[in-house]
């Protein structure tokens, strides 16, 4: 009688214990940012999101080159996203729900001032060091990131 408690406990805990609660409480959104490339990505802790900024080739060899001289037509997308304790792997974070997608293409850069065409896809812009940016501000903080360089 033992024996068989014993043996049944112990598939009940085996059988629980390789099961995988489903996590029903976030929804992940995947972003297709199509041909564009990875410029960078940035965690804010506070806000608990993550983003990535994504460029077209010309934005992308001028955020390489580092020197602020802008071409026409760099098209560059910010994502940003609540981000989520990973279920399947410990200390790690995935991406949520889609918070906004932001938009700027560069028209003109040589014209004083240059011509810039910005625009919020969809979602809020989150603030910056807790104040929301003006068009302005908010432009030269997405073109002020810095490219990360993978081996």
């Amino acid at each position: 009688m033992k024996a068989i408690i014993l043996t049944t406990l112990s598939i009940a805990i085996m059988t629980t214990a390789c099961r995988q609660a489903a996590d029903k409480t976030h929804t992940r959104i995947v972003y297709d940012a199509g041909a564009r490339r990875v410029i960078t990505h940035a965690v804010n802790k506070k806000l608990e999101t993550m983003s990535i900024l994504y460029g077209n080739a010309s934005a992308y060899n001028t955020a390489l080159a580092g020197n602020g001289l802008h071409q026409a037509n760099e098209l560059y997308t910010f994502v940003t996203w609540r981000y989520h304790e990973n279920p399947l792997w410990y200390g790690s974070k995935v991406n949520g729900e889609l918070l906004s997608v932001e938009h700027l293409r560069i028209i003109s850069p040589d014209d004083a001032p240059a011509q810039m065409d910005y625009q919020v896809e969809s979602g809020e812009v989150l603030p910056v060091n807790g104040r929301l940016l003006s068009r302005e501000e908010r432009i030269r903080y997405l073109l002020e990131y810095h490219p990360s360089i993978m081996p």
